[in-house]
């Protein structure tokens, strides 16, 4: 932005938009776009108004000192702004300070396992169904939405579904950890098709005899990851005054005698152990190393994208919706995935 200069008297380009509506003088696409901007800027701060915004552009050279707040109204609507019930209530989670810590703490982890030579192998799982597709494609809109030419059909339903677990490391899927089963659910979240002792299973079965070297296993917080051990377990609201007092004794714990079960449970809380998972302990037994991702950080998890560009792959590409199809369509999808990974060109 040029300060008080004069772009509103600049001749318009013959392919910018012009705004004839507005009453005032010809806005290009860099005056349109300088408003704009203004806009976003003004309403982080504070609800505007038609007259408290025409004051700020006019104050800031954006405008001419002339225009009027009807001219700019007419501006905004011709812009694709509208005046309208809006939703106030904020979406988006802000981290709690011992979540950025985990973060951080799980980064310079990563980067020290990094430096000392360990392979670092990212673990998830996700879902297939037969009746995928893409979200959104090229349709003749000159037809019926229920003609066969209007776009590909699709048969319907959810079609049967399939969880996949697997992991994977920079050179792409470690090839024996590649596990693909059906569900009997068709319906909820996948997650509840799996379970800590299915996935110690795999976990025993295909991935860990399958790393000759110590490894670093990075997982998320998947219920079925974060099962506690016996010596983590503490006292919770559901538990009785009898076995709040065993654990504390137990633990050798001092309580004063005439306590009642609030104090007890408090006390408890105050010494709750650190806590020690029990896939911690088995894949640590076989001498690799854990590191567990911090909530609702699947950025830091490099095989969700992997498995979201393998997912878009196998919606584009089934043809017949089959149980059949749909297993061929994600083996092809698994070997395009890794050479991607290779070369670098998973987006």
């Amino acid at each position: 932005m040029h300060g008080n200069s004069t772009i509103w008297n600049r001749q318009l380009p013959v392919n910018d938009t012009w705004y004839p509506n507005t009453h005032t003088k010809a806005f290009d696409n860099f005056a349109i776009g300088a408003i704009r901007r203004y806009r976003y800027e003004f309403a982080k701060k504070n609800t505007f108004t038609i007259k408290s915004l025409t004051q700020g552009l006019r104050e800031n050279g954006i405008i001419p000192a002339g225009t009027s707040e009807s001219s700019v109204w007419r501006l905004l609507h011709n812009m694709g702004f509208c005046y309208k019930t809006t939703q106030r209530k904020m979406y988006v989670k802000k981290e709690t300070l011992d979540i950025v810590c985990w973060r951080i703490s799980t980064l310079r982890a990563l980067n020290e396992y990094r430096k000392e030579g360990r392979k670092v192998v990212y673990i998830d799982e996700t879902w297939f169904t037969t009746r995928m597709h893409p979200r959104s494609e090229w349709v003749d809109a000159t037809q019926s939405m229920t003609s066969a030419t209007y776009s590909r059909q699709v048969p319907p339903g959810e079609g049967e579904r399939f969880v996949l677990v697997a992991a994977g490391t920079g050179d792409g899927f470690i090839e024996e950890s590649f596990l693909c089963f059906p569900t009997k659910n068709k319906t909820g979240d996948y997650h509840g098709e799996m379970n800590a002792d299915l996935f110690v299973r795999w976990l025993t079965s295909q991935l860990l005899p399958s790393l000759p070297e110590p490894a670093v296993l990075v997982l998320d917080n998947a219920p079925y990851h974060n099962q506690l051990s016996e010596n983590s377990l503490c006292p919770n609201s559901s538990t009785i005054k009898a076995d709040i007092t065993k654990w504390l004794t137990c633990r050798q714990i001092p309580f004063p005698p005439n306590a009642t079960r609030p104090e007890l449970l408090q006390i408890s809380k105050q010494n709750r152990p650190l806590p020690v998972y029990n896939i911690d302990n088995v894949i640590r037994s076989w001498g690799h190393e854990v590191v567990r991702l911090p909530s609702a950080h699947p950025e830091l998890n490099a095989i969700e994208q992997v498995l979201g560009f393998m997912k878009k792959r196998v919606r584009s590409s089934l043809q017949r919706f089959t149980r059949a199809d749909l297993q061929t369509r994600i083996g092809e999808a698994k070997v395009s995935t890794t050479m991607k990974v290779k070369c670098g060109t998973v987006k």
